[in-house]
């Protein structure tokens, strides 16, 4: 058998093996996946997962390049520079939170990967597009990826009752602007995202202002 074959074989099987895993984290979070219940899931013994990846933070960065393929899979063809930042912006919001622990899972990876290289590479033509400099269409980008990823790493790490601890906390009045409320703002995501996001959008027209 040639080597061609093997290698279409091992990538079908490291594709099964990166949705299992995400199924795992889905389940039960991060901290759920090993490797060990990965193997047993697939119903493989563990050297045969090793075949596939070198090691857990391999497999990480295999299921964050997963994700970014749903992020890749939408990204706006063509357009005014702002309404595709958005739409950037968005579509990787909603592929980071299609998963548990989805923030975690890409903050983590630094993989040189096709997905991710896609996204940052897109975003930072975008960002040229706007009439920033080379630089700071650059560090725009990254301003921008790092928003979304915090946000949504906020947002999948709420666990309920937050409102309630922050409520008792404030209570003392030792926190002046927090204690004068409202408190709830503060965990509406989807209306807090859409406000930093235009801060970014200004922020960016402001700087090509000059």
């Amino acid at each position: 058998m040639s080597t061609e074959p093997r290698r279409g074989i091992a990538a079908t099987r490291a594709e099964r093996a990166v949705r299992e895993a995400l199924e795992l984290v889905d389940a039960g979070g991060l901290e759920a996946l090993t490797m060990r219940q990965l193997a047993d899931r697939l119903g493989l013994h563990l050297p045969a997962i090793y075949r596939l990846f070198d090691g857990k933070d391999a497999l990480i960065d295999e299921m964050a390049e997963s994700i970014l393929a749903g992020a890749v899979s939408i990204l706006p063809a063509s357009g005014e520079w702002a309404p595709r930042a958005r739409a950037m912006a968005s579509g990787l919001r909603t592929a980071l939170l299609t998963h548990r622990d989805g923030a975690r899972i890409v903050g983590g990876n630094y993989a040189a990967k096709h997905s991710n290289l896609t996204y940052v590479d897109t975003l930072v033509g975008c960002m040229l597009a706007a009439g920033l400099t080379r630089k700071h269409a650059l560090w725009a980008a990254s301003a921008l990826f790092c928003f979304v990823l915090g946000e949504a790493l906020e947002e999948q790490g709420a666990q309920g009752g937050e409102i309630d601890v922050l409520k008792d906390v404030l209570g003392a009045q030792q926190y002046a602007h927090l204690a004068a409320g409202p408190v709830e703002p503060l965990l509406d995501f989807e209306a807090r995202f859409a406000f930093g996001l235009e801060l970014l959008i200004a922020g960016i027209e402001s700087v090509v202002r000059g």
